[in-house]
């Protein structure tokens, strides 16, 4: 059990020492690197915590989505996207745009998590 969670506490340390770093390196820099340094921080902190959420979903669910309810959800993210550009390129409210904009990065950050969870084989369903 131990095992199967170290990388997940490895991973929260990192971000843990991203965010601190946040904190302490604009007090050691020139103002332009101190900048730089909290953007950097940050975004590496959302773009590991995004990662370490892929690799957990994908270990709980490996295997046990089977193939027809995969292509189900795969299916309803991508007419998510296209629905999403379609409501953004409407000429008729901002409202549309919004909605749109908000439902394809919706889709399609639950699009890019989707794709790294492996389906049960048909033989497997039988």
């Amino acid at each position: 059990m131990i095992k199967r969670l170290q990388p997940y506490f490895t991973g929260a340390v990192i971000v843990a020492v991203l965010l601190i770093l946040r904190l302490v390196l604009p007090l050691l820099l020139p103002d332009a690197a101190a900048q730089t340094a909290r953007f950097l921080t940050i975004f590496l902190a959302i773009l590991l915590t995004f990662i370490f959420f892929i690799v957990f979903v994908s270990r709980q669910l490996y295997g046990r989505v089977s193939a027809r309810v995969f292509t189900i959800v795969e299916l309803i993210l991508i007419v998510g996207i296209l629905g999403g550009v379609v409501a953004m390129f409407q000429p008729w409210t901002m409202f549309g745009y919004k909605l749109g904009f908000q439902i394809v990065l919706a889709s399609t950050l639950a699009f890019i998590v989707w794709s790294h969870v492996t389906p049960g084989s048909a033989h497997e369903e039988e």
